[in-house]
């Protein structure tokens, strides 16, 4: 046996699950000395614990500790500990093993291992010691790769990033036979119910989920790093530098709403399908002028339940309005069958080229706030009913997007998005970046100028239906 191991220390191999249990005491003879912050994660005894970060808090450290400890240790069935580290990529999940990896190597398990390997590139990091310990990483971008044997432990990193659905699809099931526990961290990426972190998060603060438990750790709790606190100069100064929202969000570690994407309820998953024309329903268009940038045309149909299917997109740079009507538009087979062309209210002269070229209805009811129509888009993106359980197929989104519109899903997956430093953000701190928005733009007016008006039906009967059960 290597010389380098903990002293008193005996492998599971040898018939024990090892003299050293207790984290505090493993963390000193390994030389690990976590802060104050961390000593709350490490030392909390609830199955699923979840811990939302600010930048430079020590959660890669943590995390990886996590794991390490399980090599010496055997589950409630007396076998050794079996676990996976999942990220969004590959390269995520690489940091907190990266931890355990050096940390083994230093004490001389490489050569008492199976398999002690680390290559990001590929995706093979994975140790596997000749008592049994197993640890390997995953990557939620191959939900293939989640599927497998039970495990006893999960450490999910930059939570934020994962999607809510993926823990009740593949994540919770692995740790039903073993009993396994969980630990999520991440700086959050805002309040969306489809964030892993944000839901999770929320479930560690109900008093009624006594398996769980969550807690903020603001970047100024690692003091190692920070030792003036939340005045220390480096807090300070990136508080200067970004906005109100970003930096509670990434120093805060706050859930706030405007960070991040804009659109924080798309999910290709959810809201990208195989669509065609439906001669049974109406078609519409939405336009969102532009030169240099995207001038954008969506081809739009509406279901007899107010469903909104966009079933193709248009896209042109460098043509003027009347150029793109007559030469691109005019002739298209699937013209004479719209209904309503629905244009920005800002640009009268190029409706007006769009109704004498096309001779199609035009309306421009679609300005307000930015807020407003991108709110209206938002709505539709929510699964609905929301009663049903998550991945109940009848549980569907109001608003579908052919998979043929690779654009407009790039901006609503991650191209549209808010300000992040003062100088990208304008007077009004509600107002997105004004960039890679030109599909949720044209989107937006149809839903403004089509949509809000059956969104205003539906609250008048419901203001009705309360006023007579009063």
């Amino acid at each position: 046996m290597a010389t380098r191991l903990p002293s008193g220390l005996i492998m599971p191999s040898q018939g024990e699950t090892g003299k050293i249990l207790r984290k505090d005491v493993y963390f000193r003879e390994t030389g690990y000395v976590p802060h104050q912050g961390q000593e709350v994660v490490h030392y909390n005894s609830h199955r699923h614990r979840v811990l939302v970060n600010g930048r430079r808090w020590g959660k890669t450290l943590a995390g990886g500790k996590e794991a390490e400890c399980m090599a010496w240790v055997k589950n409630f069935l007396g076998e050794p500990m079996r676990g996976w580290i999942i990220g969004p990529e590959y390269s995520d999940s690489e940091k907190e093993f990266r931890v355990v990896y050096d940390s083994l190597k230093k004490l001389g398990v490489d050569a008492l291992s199976s398999k002690f390997t680390s290559n990001v590139d590929n995706g093979n990091m994975h140790i596997k010691t000749r008592w049994g310990f197993d640890l390997e990483c995953r990557s939620a971008r191959h939900p293939e790769s989640l599927v497998g044997e039970g495990l006893d432990f999960v450490i999910l990193v930059e939570a934020g990033r994962h999607r809510r659905k993926m823990w009740g699809d593949y994540v919770r099931p692995a740790l039903s036979d073993k009993r396994g526990w969980s630990f999520m961290s991440g700086v959050p990426e805002g309040a969306s119910e489809n964030s892993l972190l944000y839901s999770m998060y929320q479930a560690g603060q109900n008093v009624n989920r006594k398996t769980w438990w969550s807690i903020r750790m603001p970047s100024w709790t690692n003091t190692i790093v920070f030792p003036g606190g939340r005045n220390d100069p480096e807090i300070l100064e990136a508080e200067e530098d970004l906005t109100e929202d970003e930096f509670d969000r990434q120093y805060g570690a706050a859930f706030v709403e405007r960070v991040g994407r804009v659109m924080k309820e798309w999910d290709d998953d959810d809201h990208l399908a195989d669509l065609e024309y439906n001669r049974a329903w109406p078609l519409y268009a939405a336009v969102d002028y532009g030169y240099t940038n995207d001038w954008v045309w969506l081809w739009i149909q509406v279901d007899p339940f107010n469903n909104v299917y966009v079933i193709g997109e248009q896209r042109w740079q460098l043509m003027d309005t009347e150029e793109i009507a007559r030469e691109e538009l005019l002739n298209h087979p699937l013209m004479d069958k719209v209904l309503t062309i629905y244009c920005p209210p800002a640009e009268p002269d190029d409706t007006n080229v769009i109704h004498r070229i096309l001779k199609r209805p035009v309306k421009a009811n679609t300005g307000g706030e930015i807020k407003t129509r991108n709110g209206l888009v938002r709505k539709a993106l929510k699964l609905r009913p929301g009663h049903l359980p998550d991945g109940h197929p009848e549980k569907q989104p109001q608003l579908k997007v052919d998979r043929s519109c690779t654009q407009l899903s790039w901006e609503m997956r991650s191209g549209y998005r808010w300000p992040e430093k003062k100088s990208e953000q304008k007077s009004d701190s509600e107002v997105p970046l004004d960039k890679d928005n030109h599909g949720p733009e044209a989107l937006g007016r149809f839903f403004k100028g089509h949509m809000e008006k059956f969104d205003d039906v539906r609250k008048s009967r419901m203001s009705t239906i309360r006023l007579r059960r009063r």
